[in-house]
């Protein structure tokens, strides 16, 4: 039981150190860089924290039984519960708004003409449109 409980610990310290990292990068990153960490790291760690929460949800159970140390399965159904809610709540985000995920489709189809155009010498069209009236 004991290796059970020492297991879990390390898992959550590698689980928190791994975020952490993640997390102390973007406090030094331009407001540009930070948008681009709104893709597969946000998904990752709202599933990690999901866990997390659901783990400590399991662990504070244990102040209801007489015997606490019979009960300890239930700090893991709750890390599971909270990675599934976790990963239905990403999944739902993905789905119903993808440009988070995957960013501004328009952005990126002017940055691959623009390429395209520069690739075959061409004048690349920036958009510009004048107008004059009288």
């Amino acid at each position: 039981m004991v290796h059970q409980i020492l297991k879990l610990f390390v898992c959550v310290a590698l689980v928190v150190s791994m975020t952490g990292s993640a997390f102390a990068q973007a406090g030094s990153l331009s407001d540009d860089q930070k948008k681009s960490l709104s893709g597969p790291r946000k998904q990752l760690a709202t599933i990690i924290f999901g866990g997390l929460g659901g783990a400590i949800l399991g662990l504070s159970t244990l102040s209801f039984y007489g015997r606490p140390q019979d009960k300890l399965s239930n700090i893991a159904i709750g890390a599971a519960v909270g990675v599934i809610a976790g990963t239905a709540f990403v999944t739902y985000k993905a789905a119903t708004n993808p440009s988070e995920l995957y960013g501004d489709r328009s952005q990126l189809e002017h940055e691959l003409a623009l390429a395209q155009a520069a690739k075959s010498g061409e004048s690349p069209a920036l958009g510009a449109k004048l107008t004059f009236e009288f």
